[in-house]
């Protein structure tokens, strides 16, 4: 599956008051997430394979802690700077290179 294939599949952006689909509650955390490719890795006395996963938005439950992945908000992700240029300015910032600063 493609990163844009995967990214279709995503269920859209439900807004601030999301309903959680697991116990119902209106409320949920918004986390912005990069893409990233297959992983594998060990929780809770299980290993977990997951991915390729898309560019995201994650959605967390505040009453139960549910998470689960929406698409991105295309209103408000095409409002700022584009993802590609926010990682080129944490590339900058965490290689040494503080953006925005003279030498």
């Amino acid at each position: 599956m493609t990163d844009q294939t995967a990214a279709e599949s995503l269920p859209p952006f439900s807004g601030d008051d999301a309903a959680c689909p697991k116990c119902g509650n209106q409320g949920a955390s918004t986390r912005y997430r990069a893409a990233k490719p297959r992983g594998l890795w060990e929780w809770n006395d299980t290993t977990i394979l997951r991915g390729p996963v898309p560019e995201r938005l994650q959605r967390e439950c505040d009453r139960c802690g549910f998470c689960w992945d929406e698409a991105l908000d295309p209103v408000a992700h095409n409002a700022g700077p584009s993802v590609a240029e926010c990682a080129e300015a944490d590339r900058r910032w965490w290689g040494g290179e503080k953006t925005g600063e003279a030498p």
